[in-house]
């Protein structure tokens, strides 16, 4: 069997989003992210990150999206950061006046709180450790 990939740090996940211009706001303004210059692409879109993350946000305009569902479903696919002071956090998403559910991991106890962005996307906030704490503190490698 051949070795595996020689990959690096993860670099971005991509969203697709109704408003390039709505979304961006709200990356902007609730998670702090920052817009960056972007390839001229053929379609609309941003590129956005946070100093310090070491990782993007590609946002990808695509008008005829369908609406995003009112219920957070917890276990759909969604982009996860740590929430370094994770009750401050929750009390600014509630005093935006934006809809979250939190839960917490079994066997582990850290909380979670999942919400959506602009277009349904689902945003997770975690008060967990960085991943090598979080392998070496709970004896989580195989």
């Amino acid at each position: 069997m051949p070795s595996p990939l020689a990959i690096g740090r993860f670099n971005h996940a991509t969203l697709n989003c109704r408003d390039v211009e709505r979304s961006v706001a709200f990356y902007r303004e609730v998670l702090g992210m920052r817009q960056m210059k972007r390839p001229g692409f053929s379609f609309a879109g941003a590129w956005l990150y946070r100093d310090g993350l070491g990782m993007m946000i590609h946002l990808n305009e695509i008008t005829d999206l369908p609406e995003p569902p009112d219920k957070i479903q917890t276990r759909h696919r969604h982009v996860a950061f740590r929430a370094d002071d994770f009750d401050a956090a929750l009390a600014d998403l509630a005093e935006r006046g934006i809809p979250f559910e939190q839960r917490q991991l079994p066997d582990l106890g850290y909380r979670q709180a999942f919400l959506h962005d602009p277009d349904g996307n689902i945003i997770e906030l975690g008060e967990w450790p960085d991943v090598e704490q979080l392998i070496e503190r709970e004896g989580l490698e195989l």
